[in-house]
């Protein structure tokens, strides 16, 4: 122990239990019931899956056998992430108005996504259902989907988990950790104290006279 601690040193840091630690790796699985085997009628499971704070999660479909309806009414995979339903999926290929996943990749919106399968009461031929990989994977929120407002004045650093902001030379990042404010200006009017702001909008040598 002396020893990896002395290794350490002359590495520059020691690695303790109280250190920073990365997060879990989230990945996995998802399948029908019964597959590869064909699944039984109606039938219904919901998994839902949970990420890291700073993280989404990517899902995409290996194998997908489910009866198609209009609107993928009966036997369905719905994708959602909170209040928002990304896809709703039948059948083994797209139609006019029914989805099926084919080689697309599917995004939550946040750190949570659910999957939902339902069967409904009656299949008049058997269908193998699906498999699913899912991952977390980090969100960059530096960059811009389009109509998107910068998280950032200036300089935006995506890391894992989240961001941080930096401003050009000459300016200094406000207490927000955002906005720039330039370096002759900071602190702001609203953060200087009340003399300093008098004093500074009065010029040096003159006083006022009653």
């Amino acid at each position: 122990m002396r020893l990896l601690t002395l290794l350490g040193l002359l590495c520059g840091s020691v690695a303790t239990p109280s250190g920073p630690k990365w997060p879990e790796p989230v990945f996995g699985r998802l399948v029908s019931p019964g597959f590869p085997r064909e699944y039984a009628n109606d039938q219904e499971r919901r998994w839902t899956l949970t990420a890291p704070p700073g993280y989404r999660l990517r899902l995409y479909f290996t194998h997908f056998d489910l009866e198609l309806s209009h609107l993928c009414e009966y036997d369905f995979v719905k994708l959602s992430s909170g209040a928002k339903v990304l896809a709703t999926l039948c059948g083994r290929e797209s139609t006019d108005t029914e989805r099926a996943p084919g080689n697309d990749t599917f995004y939550s919106t946040g750190p949570s996504l659910d999957v939902t399968f339902r069967s409904d009461y009656s299949n008049e031929k058997p269908f193998t259902g699906f498999e699913a990989f899912y991952a977390a994977e980090d969100i960059d929120e530096c960059q811009l989907a389009p109509g998107e407002a910068p998280a950032c004045d200036h300089h935006c650093h995506n890391h894992l988990g989240g961001f941080y902001c930096s401003c050009r030379a000459g300016y200094v990042l406000h207490r927000n950790k955002r906005t720039c404010s330039e370096q002759s200006l900071w602190p702001p009017l609203e953060l200087r104290p009340a003399q300093q702001v008098r004093s500074q909008s009065q010029p040096a040598g003159l006083s006022r006279s009653g």
